[in-house]
Formats: structure tokens, sequence, C-alpha cells
């Protein structure tokens, strides 16, 4: 294997005796170096040019991405971009206060990760990123409970207990969040006989739709779309279909119109 190709399953990013270990000699390295395909970063790194900019930040720090950086690199659900690069360092020297430290063992693991944005960030943006490692498998419920078995982990706890490893998307989760939070029954992807899965299905009577394109793609897309919707009014199953910017950026008014729909339609079927 060439030096491009051991920097590739690095990520673009490598110290240099991880590429030794992938079998690229002093030689190739140098070859690769002299005709641009891999560039110096520092003592011991390199990578390819185009390379990712936070993962060359981290190495320059003598570390790597952790955290919520290490999630979005790794294609994780990311809520909110993070307006710090984390970074897993093992060392105590000074960094730029646009740089928040991690300190852990390495290599970090998509384990570490969850335990880290667990730690880290705000309950739902925590949430999203670790149901999404589950929903990929990536990493197991038994092993993220195995890992939050401390006293001071009930924050952890908390976290892990409101994972659904069914979820299809982000926008999902953030949707089915501030319900659960209001002490509502929520089912995700609840199947409905000739129309397919409903996103959630909230106090037996209500279904949500999280919509996360602002255009439909096409045409085929619009009508089935319209298809779904009257077979679900003539089967009396009201839906309520939310965007990202209801769910996320006004979640106090998605909750109130999801509690008086839920009011509304139980007071029908009685």
């Amino acid at each position: 294997m060439n030096v491009v190709d051991v920097l590739t399953l690095q990520g673009g990013v490598a110290r240099r005796r991880e590429l030794v270990s992938g079998g690229v000699s002093a030689a190739q390295l140098q070859r690769a170096r002299d005709d641009g395909r891999v560039v110096r970063l520092g003592r011991g790194i390199y990578a390819l040019p185009d390379a990712d900019r936070r993962l060359i930040e981290a190495a320059e720090l003598g570390g790597e991405l952790a955290c919520i950086s290490a999630a979005a690199h790794r294609g994780l659900w990311v809520l909110r971009s993070p307006r710090l690069l984390h970074v897993c360092l093992d060392h105590g020297r000074r960094t730029a206060s646009s740089v928040r430290i991690h300190r852990a063992a390495r290599p970090v693991t998509t384990l570490l990760i969850c335990l880290q944005v667990m730690r880290c960030l705000p309950e739902l943006d925590a949430l999203c990123i670790v149901e999404s490692a589950v929903v990929k498998r990536l990493v197991s419920l038994e092993e993220l409970r195995g890992s939050a078995g401390g006293k001071h982990d009930g924050p952890l706890r908390r976290i892990i207990a409101l994972i659904d490893p069914h979820s299809q998307s982000i926008l999902e989760t953030a949707a089915r969040y501030p319900l659960q939070e209001a002490g509502l029954a929520v089912q995700s992807q609840v199947y409905v006989k000739g129309v397919g899965r409903l996103d959630l299905f909230v106090e037996g009577v209500l279904g949500i739709e999280a919509d996360g394109r602002e255009y439909h793609s096409g045409a085929t897309e619009f009508e089935e779309d319209r298809r779904r919707w009257n077979l679900l009014t003539v089967g009396g199953v009201p839906v309520l279909r939310v965007t990202r910017g209801q769910v996320v950026e006004r979640p106090r008014a998605y909750l109130q119109q999801v509690q008086r729909a839920v009011l509304v339609h139980q007071k029908v079927r009685r």
C-alpha cells in the first residue's frame, strides 16, 4: 500500500509511526513529499494536501479530533455546528482559546466520542450524536450502559435511556425529544397499512412527519407525499408536518401545537 492510500485510511492526516505501521518506507514518504502528494505539517506529522482542516489543526496541536468535532468528521448527527474545535490531547501545553481540550487516552473511538459529547454538550445535541452512533451500529446500547455506571454518570444514563435505535434522522430525534420531556407517549416509525411508516405517533392519536426538505425533489415525490397524506386523512389519522425551524428553533411553540392537537383528537375519539 502506498503512502497516499495509508493516509487516506487515516482520514488524511497521520504520524510517521502510523505510516510506517501501514507499510510505508522512508524512501516512499520522501518521494511523496518531493512530488507534492504529501505535505509535512510538523515533526513526524504528514497529511494529504486536501485533508480536512480540522484534522490538520488537531494534528498540529499534537492530538486528534474529539467530542463534537470528531462526531461531525465521522458523519454522526450533529444538530448545531461547534463553535470551538474539540481536540483530544495528552500534553499540558497551552492552546488557543478557540480550542476545547479533552484529556483522554487515544485513539479516539466512537464509544469515547459518545461519552465525551454526553459530558460536554446540551442534552439534545448529545442525544442526536449518540443515537446516530447506535443507529449506524458504530456502538451498542450495551457498550454505552457499561461505560456509564459511575456514581456521577446519572446525566449520561438519562441520555442513554432516551435513545431510540429505530430513529431514521436527526430531525426525527429532535422532534421526539421535547415530546418525551413533556411526558407524552411517543412511538417511532409506526407502520400504517397502505401508507408506510410515520416518523412519530403521539398518544395513539397524532402522527408527526419530520420534513427535512425545504422543497420536494421532484414530481414523483410530490405525488407520493400527497397520496400518503390523503390515505392518512381518509383513515382518520391526523398528521402534523414539522420542519427543523419549528423543532429546533421554536421547540416551545412546536410542543404546544402538538399538545393542542393531541387534546383535540382525543376528544374526537371519545
